[in-house]
């Protein structure tokens, strides 16, 4: 969705600044203009009011001064330079700072790349809820990227990353479709979850019937009732049943684990925190955890994971937290 970085309600006259695809673009934008016109009573006033719109556009806030921080310790510049003049001392800076910023970026905020090609995205740590044109509803699981192409013959969504819960809306003349990796999930009006990280999908349903085809890599295509469930991967696939109010537990906060390793804890786990989770004990990552989980509560919920393997989770900053063993 589109972020307007100055809302002519708000203030006197319209700042021509355009819009953005994300918080994160327009928190660059305010950086950009607040720098040029630091003075400006009417510019600032707008900034706050942007800030207090939502706690998504303050975190991003956060993250471009994290970024600019990191921009003003990049040495540019050698003294032996100088007497180059001026002018190109300071085009130099100016694009060194660039080049910084950009590394920045792509280090510091999360699926920058991705969040491009989304037109709705839900940011680490937290869910999103969504209504569709045409009735129809998705819950995005945090670093969830979704594209939508809706006309008056199709609706085709795209999971580009990350896990979705679908209430579809029925419409006889319109096909409602999802398409997640190689998997396309076709719809008439039911809910289901589906989850990809591009390689692997999986696709289970909780009301209603889907049809499930992969087209490429390994072929595959059944027909799902409420509490089927089918993975498909990059070198086989899967199918099962369980019970419907085991579908998309995560929209309560909850994460279940049967006999499922600590990798996989920390792969399901990882989206729920702005922090990177490493394992510098590789053997833990082979060990197997049984039990229930609470989302809302990444790190603690780690430490227990970890814990009766004599795992530790040690947090050194907002962004990284480093499990050791013994």
């Amino acid at each position: 969705m589109a972020l307007r970085l100055r809302d002519p309600s708000l203030i006197g006259t319209a700042w021509p600044m355009g819009e953005y695809r994300s918080a994160e673009e327009a928190a660059a934008g305010w950086y950009i203009a607040l720098r040029e016109d630091s003075d400006d009573p009417e510019l600032k006033r707008a900034f706050e009011a942007w800030l207090a719109q939502d706690p998504e556009h303050r975190q991003a806030w956060e993250d471009m001064n994290v970024t600019a921080r990191l921009m003003a310790a990049v040495p540019v510049v050698q003294r032996g330079e100088v007497q180059r003049g001026r002018r190109h001392r300071r085009w130099y800076v100016a694009m060194g700072g660039l080049a910084a910023a950009c590394l920045a970026i792509m280090f510091l905020v999360p699926d920058v790349m991705l969040r491009l090609r989304a037109d709705y995205y839900a940011p680490p740590g937290m869910t999103r809820d969504i209504r569709l044109a045409d009735g129809s509803k998705v819950v995005l699981a945090p670093r969830t990227a979704l594209a939508v192409h809706v006309t008056s013959r199709e609706r085709r969504i795209e999971l580009l990353r990350g896990e979705a819960y679908f209430v579809v809306k029925h419409d006889v003349a319109r096909p409602f479709s999802v398409t997640a990796g190689r998997v396309t999930t076709m719809d008439i009006g039911t809910e289901f979850d589906a989850r990809t990280d591009g390689a692997d999908t999986t696709v289970a349903v909780k009301e209603g019937e889907v049809h499930v085809s992969a087209r490429s890599g390994v072929p595959f295509e059944r027909d799902l009732r409420a509490g089927n469930w089918a993975h498909v991967g990059t070198t086989q696939a899967l199918t099962g049943s369980q019970s419907p109010d085991m579908v998309a537990l995560w929209r309560n906060g909850t994460l279940i684990a049967r006999d499922s390793t600590i990798g996989e804890m920390v792969t399901a786990l990882q989206p729920w925190t702005r922090a990177r989770i490493v394992v510098a004990h590789g053997s833990l990552t082979e060990k197997r955890v049984t039990g229930s989980y609470d989302l809302h509560h990444p790190k603690e919920s780690l430490a227990l994971i970890v814990r009766p393997y004599g795992g530790e989770v040690a947090s050194f900053s907002p962004w990284l937290a480093i499990v050791t063993g013994h």
